[in-house]
C-alpha cells in the first residue's frame, strides 16, 4: 500500500474556492438576464476588483429577481444606483 498524501497550499485551495464561487454566481445571474444585458453587466463587473465580483453578481441577481431592470446600465455606478433603489423599496415597501 502507498502512504503518499497530496496536499495543496492553503492559498491555492482558497483561490480554487473563490473561482468556483465566482463561476456559480455568474451562472446564476446569466439564467435571469437577457443575453445582451448579461454581457453588458458582465463586462462592468469583470472590470471591478476580483475579490468583489461574486458579491456583485449575487446582489445583481437578487435585485433582478426582485423586479429591477439592469438593461440600460453602463457603469458600476448605474448598478449601485439600481441596487440601492431595490434595497430601499424592499426595506420600506415603497415604489
Amino acid at each position: 500500500m502507498n502512504d503518499y498524501r497530496v496536499t495543496f497550499h492553503p492559498n491555492f485551495t482558497e483561490a480554487i474556492k473563490r473561482a468556483a464561487e465566482l463561476d456559480e454566481e455568474r451562472t446564476k445571474l446569466q439564467t435571469v438576464l437577457e443575453p445582451e444585458t448579461f454581457e453588458r453587466v458582465r463586462k462592468i463587473v469583470e472590470a471591478q476588483d476580483a475579490s468583489k465580483r461574486a458579491a456583485y453578481y449575487g446582489t445583481i441577481r437578487d435585485a433582478v429577481c426582485g423586479g429591477e431592470d439592469f438593461s440600460t446600465v453602463e457603469s458600476i455606478r448605474d448598478i449601485a444606483d439600481i441596487y440601492a433603489n431595490f434595497i430601499v423599496k424592499r426595506t420600506f415597501g415603497t415604489e
